[in-house]
């Protein structure tokens, strides 16, 4: 466990940021070292530099789910809808973990259930227009009902 030097909540260790108050966490000492060839770069286990988020930017995962959950809603359906909301799910379950800062649970949320509502809504409109199609074949040129 890592606690966290702000609030002294007890954290995962391999958390980067502390899942009560989003402070960055220190590292409890320097992480062991992977070698390589002299003159490359070098990497250390359990560091990943091209996806540690800033302490006070926002992840890009909260944005594209947002960004998805918005094309879902005017143009494509479940088909942005549902990455959307699995991008949102991710980083929620990224926030909870420790692994991305606080301030982007707003924009998971909205991902999230913006890709529910865009997906379902266009389901339902999917369906009404079936079965508007289906009354509309039933009727006769005359304004009556075939029967």
């Amino acid at each position: 466990m890592n606690p966290c030097p702000k609030c002294n909540q007890p954290n995962p260790a391999e958390a980067s940021f502390c899942s009560n108050c989003a402070s960055p966490l220190a590292a409890s000492g320097p992480p062991p070292f992977v070698g390589g060839p002299p003159g490359q770069q070098q990497q250390y286990v359990g560091q990943n530099v091209s996806n540690t988020p800033s302490a006070t930017g926002t992840s890009q995962k909260g944005i594209i789910s947002v960004a998805l959950a918005v094309a879902a809603l005017f143009c494509c359906g479940p088909f942005l809808g549902i990455p959307a909301a699995i991008v949102g799910w991710m980083e929620l379950d990224a926030i909870k973990g420790g692994r991305s800062p606080a301030s982007n649970k707003m924009l998971a949320r909205i991902g999230l259930w913006g890709g529910i509502a865009a997906s379902l809504l266009h389901i339902v409109f999917y369906f009404l227009w079936l079965v508007l199609g289906a009354m509309s074949s039933a009727m006769d040129p005359y304004g009556g009902y075939a029967y």
